[in-house]
């Protein structure tokens, strides 16, 4: 993979390289429980049809595919195309047949509005407005469907939170604006 070119659009602070694309796959290893757990208490389960934001070398799209099962369906999306090659290559290799992955922007992709749920892992810190991205992930869902990002505060102890309640952080409710991490809402 190698760096990529420079694209004044990617705002990904940590950069395009296989050296990052490592650290990705490490930080799974270390994390991948912890991302379980989160998902799991947001309601993500078998048989639901999930996207998954910022998919980047798949490891978020396996563990979703595992949770959903084979009656479920994972589908992807990234603006590095070519990590995606690679999350494809990983998916084809355990055998998942229900995860496909799409490149481009969240924020311009044309995506189907049946999704029980939207995910991603560590993926709002890096978006140039987070908040315009939650809010759009309410068009892709069913009635009562599920938005769950699992991010970064380093002003407290790691938790997931119980669907309908908020941390003080990325909150959504009357008259409150979003703001950050560990997001699970419900949208009715």
């Amino acid at each position: 993979m190698n760096q990529l070119p420079s694209d004044p659009a990617d705002s990904y602070a940590l950069g395009r390289s296989d050296a990052e694309t490592r650290r990705l796959i490490l930080q799974h290893q270390l994390y991948g429980p912890f991302t379980r757990q989160f998902l799991t208490a947001a309601g993500i389960t078998a048989a639901m049809k999930v996207l998954d934001v910022g998919s980047g070398a798949g490891d978020v799209a396996l563990l979703l595919a595992d949770l959903v099962g084979p009656q479920g369906q994972v589908i992807g999306v990234d603006v590095n195309a070519e990590i995606l090659q690679l999350a494809r290559s990983r998916v084809q290799a355990v055998g998942w047949t229900t995860v496909t992955f799409h490149p481009g922007d969240i924020m311009e992709l044309d995506l189907d509005r049946d999704f029980d749920a939207v995910a991603g892992r560590w993926v709002l810190q890096y978006t140039p407005d987070p908040v315009a991205l939650l809010r759009r992930a309410r068009n892709w869902l069913r009635p009562g469907g599920i938005v769950a990002f699992q991010e970064i505060d380093l002003s407290s102890p790691p938790r997931a939170i119980r669907p309908g309640r908020c941390t003080s952080r990325w909150c959504a409710g009357p008259r409150r604006r979003l703001a950050p991490p560990d997001p699970i809402l419900r949208w009715g």
